[in-house]
């Protein structure tokens, strides 16, 4: 979209079942001046496909599932925000390219 954001922070788990999930948290500010999804949701298979999967690679990481997500501000994971604005999506990754996985 051309939208000014910046990585807050990638996070990596195991879960209960232990699937392994990559979380590549953003913060889009112009989120908070109207921005709708329609508007950005390309970014999210940009951001997966041109970010996250590299990153992966490189790290030697494999993962079940790569979560994008945009906030209008940065936000401390698992904690309710009730003036935050945020977006996801999620992929799962296979063959070096990103499958949307809607929900």
């Amino acid at each position: 979209s051309g939208n000014y954001l910046y990585l807050q922070e990638i996070l990596l788990e195991t879960r209960d079942d232990s699937s392994r999930v990559a979380r590549f948290r953003y913060v889009m500010p112009l989120i908070r001046q109207g921005v709708e999804f329609g508007e950005i949701e390309a970014d999210f298979f940009h951001l997966c496909i041109g970010v996250a999967v590299p990153y992966l690679a490189v790290e030697g990481e494999e993962v079940d599932q790569v979560i994008i997500s945009m906030a209008d501000r940065d936000t401390d994971f698992g904690v309710i925000n009730t003036l935050a604005t945020q977006f996801f999506e999620a992929f799962s990754v296979q063959d070096g390219t990103c499958i949307w996985e809607g929900f």
